[in-house]
Formats: structure tokens, sequence, C-alpha cells
């Protein structure tokens, strides 16, 4: 389910409505016990009726109920006095101060007013040193939200009915978008929609990572990423993390690094020695001809040097080939997955640029006077699915890159025949689409564009059902909310 902005601030609303009516507290404090607790009503609940006193204390709300005191003259002064050693300073003590008379210090600016403002906390500060306190806060962006009392160390939380009294409405309206951006940032249910200025918010059930918002955007509800079935997110990070900086260190390791002869991890030798120790599995061997090192000694040329005779067919097999063969693997990989990204902005620009053109022209150019605009909507369908497909091909072969395993070979072949279908009728597809206008065959289109949804559907229903995968990991799978 997509929600507007204002569904989201209804439903944010709605919470907070329900929480201070569940634990009698105004909602100013619910709000701040809800952002405590992420917006998870169940533990907030929970905690606070096992111990009421020790959650207010340790949220910051505690005398919530009283809202803000204000003071002045003789009260103002008592107020300011240092209260007597062991007493506690409070709310109760300044009610009970001397009659109006005295000037009040403000904490902040230092100036003697007679009228003075506090939070239950009983730090009283100058009404001007508040509203300049509150647009500072507000000034810091979403975290106002969490602003605590001016005074240092203070824990009690500033709540929205103390930045209305403060503010102006386009302030107000300020604080209430950065509170809707924390309800949705802190609630594991509720996503923004990453696409370009859209406001959207994405509210999902646990299983479902996959989101297509109405402007268009589709996306991973779990990392907020580009929807990437059927690669796991998690796999998704690492594949990026690969590409910046393959390129920059693949020839860098074939020339600086060698891989041990027993346990194939990879050495890098930073000393002049050509004795290494494997710090993996603790074997000896020499950097030069990578033979056991008890072997050397001053009869092979000393530390420095080895004179020992390498088959120079065989040399660097152990390092420099294995390297490059995983190069090779990489760059396989990568290949496809770059042309596959680049079909799919391919297709994503001829939507936004051409595919409406194209079916105008269609349009005009039919036969028949009947024909209307829902008859040329099959040159919007087969792109809308060439997007959908290159897409899921273009991260296929992310999710390939790690099928390593040998022994889920079956599982392996059963994914590269999905994927290989799915490629194919993608790619008749594409050329069906970008006919000239005048030798398309609309029925033929439509045809292969069900075919190849079909297919689509298809491979990622075998990676969700955990036939094609090798580990027990969240693919990214689930249907659109």
């Amino acid at each position: 389910m997509v929600l507007s902005e204002s569904d989201v601030r209804a439903l944010m609303d709605a919470v907070v409505d329900d929480t201070a009516a569940v634990v009698s507290v105004p909602r100013g404090a619910a709000a701040a016990l809800l952002r405590f607790f992420r917006w998870n009503q169940e533990s907030l609940y929970d905690r606070f009726y096992a111990d009421p006193d020790s959650v207010t204390a340790k949220v910051g709300i505690g005398g919530a109920g009283k809202g803000m005191s204000r003071i002045g003259g003789a009260a103002a002064a008592a107020a300011a006095a240092p209260p007597p050693r062991g007493a506690e300073e409070g709310a109760g003590g300044v009610a009970a101060a001397a009659a109006a008379g005295a000037l009040l210090r403000c904490r902040i600016c230092c100036d003697d007013v007679e009228d003075a403002l506090a939070l239950p906390c009983a730090h009283f500060f100058c009404e001007e040193c508040w509203g300049g306190f509150l647009r500072n806060a507000l000034a810091s962006g979403p975290p106002c939200v969490y602003t605590t009392c001016p005074e240092h160390k203070c824990p009690q939380i500033v709540t929205e009915d103390v930045f209305r009294a403060h503010l102006s409405a386009q302030e107000l309206a300020r604080y209430r978008d950065f509170a809707l951006r924390s309800f949705v940032d802190t609630n594991r249910r509720l996503r923004f929609c990453p696409g370009p200025g859209c406001a959207r918010v994405a509210r999902a059930p646990r299983s479902c990572t996959r989101v297509k918002c109405p402007c268009g955007e589709c996306f991973c509800f779990k990392c907020g990423d580009e929807a990437h079935e059927p690669v796991a997110c998690a796999e998704l990070r690492r594949w990026r993390e690969k590409c910046s900086n393959e390129s920059e260190t693949a020839n860098w390791l074939l020339a600086n690094t060698k891989m041990c002869p027993k346990c194939d991890t990879r050495i890098e030798k930073n000393q002049g020695c050509n004795h290494m120790t494997c710090r993996q599995c603790k074997y000896e061997f020499c950097w030069i001809c990578m033979g056991i090192w008890a072997e050397h000694g001053t009869n092979t040329g000393g530390y420095y040097k080895c004179n020992k005779f390498v088959d120079k067919s065989m040399e660097g097999m152990s390092d420099a080939a294995r390297a490059k063969a995983e190069l090779e693997r990489y760059l396989h990989f990568y290949k496809r997955f770059q042309g596959h990204a680049l079909g799919q902005a391919f297709a994503e620009t001829q939507m936004e640029s051409r595919t409406e053109a194209r079916m105008l022209e269609l349009l005009e150019n039919q036969e028949s006077g009947s024909s209307g605009w829902i008859d040329v909507q099959f040159l919007r369908t087969a792109v809308e699915q060439l997007i959908e497909c290159r897409r899921a091909l273009k991260y296929t072969y992310v999710y390939g890159y790690y099928l390593t395993d040998p022994a889920q070979k079956r599982q392996r072949d059963l994914f590269e025949n999905h994927q290989e279908n799915l490629e194919k009728f993608t790619e008749r597809l594409s050329e069906l689409s970008e006919k000239p206008l005048e030798t398309i065959d609309r029925a033929e289109v439509i045809n292969y564009t069900r075919v190849t949804d079909k297919f689509l559907r298809s491979l990622t229903q075998c990676v969700r059902d955990g036939l094609c995968r090798v580990d027990g990991s969240d693919a990214g799978a689930g249907g659109d909310p």
C-alpha cells in the first residue's frame, strides 16, 4: 500500500491520539513516548505499565500533564535563587514563592526580566530566549523533535505544544513536517518513496519488499534501493562495493599479491625477505618460486634471492593465472549486468520521450475510425514490461555471480535456464516493439508481452520458492503491496 502525505499525517495523528488515551498523557508526551519506542505501541504499553515512573523519566516527560509554568516578580526571584542543600528544584516550590515585586535573571541571556517560562523541570527562561532557542532547534532540521530543555544536561523533552506557543504558523508547519519525517524514518513498517520529488510513503507487511509507487518508482522496501529481485540486499551491497573497487584493484592484485600455495589466501609482500608465512594456515614458502621454504637456504641463493629453477610455463599459475580467472569471471557477469542496465535506461527513455508520440501516430494511422486510445495501449504496456524485464535480468547476473557452491549445480542450472528463457523473450519483445509503425504487429507484441511477463514471474517465483537459491538469504522477494 502506498500512502499520500495527508494519509500518513492522519495515520500519525491517529496513533498519537490512541496512545495518549491509553496511557493518559497529553498528545505531546504521547508523541515523545512513541518516538522513544520507535512507534511500537505494543512495546511502549508493556514497558509503561510495568514501570511508568521509570519510563517517563527516561523519555523526559516527567510532569508532562502540568504544561509550561509562568512566573514573575518575587516568585521569579524565588525560582531563580539556588534551592537549599538537599531540596529539590520544582514547580511546586515556585508556586509557594513570595508575592510579586522582584526580577528574575534569565539563565540564557542573563538579563533581569519580570516574567519567565519553564517546562515541568522548573528551569525558567525569558520568553524571548525561549523563542530564539526553539527557532535555533528548528533550524537543526528533523532532530528538532528530540529537543530538550535549554538547561545543561536537562532531559526534559520540549513537546509540540511548546513549539506551537512560540513559533509562527509557517515555522510550526516546518516542525510538523519534521515530525512526520521522524514518524516515517523510525517506523519499520513505513518508508518514503525515493522517487525525485515524491512525498508518498509505502506501508508494507513484513513479507513484502517490492513496492511500485504511482509516481513510477519501483523500489525495495527493505533497503530503499531500486527493486532488485532476485538478488538479496546484502549481496547487492557486496556487488556494488566490488564494482567500485574492482577496476582500480584488479591490476594491483595481479602485480603485488600471490595466493598461498596451501590455502589459497591472497598475500601481499610488504617486506624484502622472500621467506613468506601465511597468516591463515602458517604455511612457509618462497615468494619467488612458491616452493616450500624448508628446501631453501644458502645453496639456493640466500634469503633475498632464489636461484631454483622455475618452469616458465607454470610460473604464476597459482597466483596471476588464478587472479586472472577470477577477474574474467567477474567481467563476464559485470558486462551482462551493464548491458541490461543500459537496456533498462533506454526503455525508460523511450517511455518518457517516444512511446506516447508513437501511440498518437499509430492512432492517426489506423484505418478504422472506431479505433481508440485503448487500441494503442499495447505499446506502452510492452515498454513497461521491457523495463521490468531489463531490471530483473540486470540483477540476475548479480545473483548468478554469487551462485558458487559446486554442490548445488542443479539449482544453478535451473536458474540459468529461467534466466536464458527470460533473456531470449525480452530481446524478441524489444525487437517487435521497436519496429516501424507501418509494420508493427499488434497481436504479436501483445502475445510476447504476455509470454515475457510469464517468464519473469516464473524466474522470480523460482527464487522465492528456494528452487534456485544457494543459501537461505532473503532474495528481496515479495509482490507489490
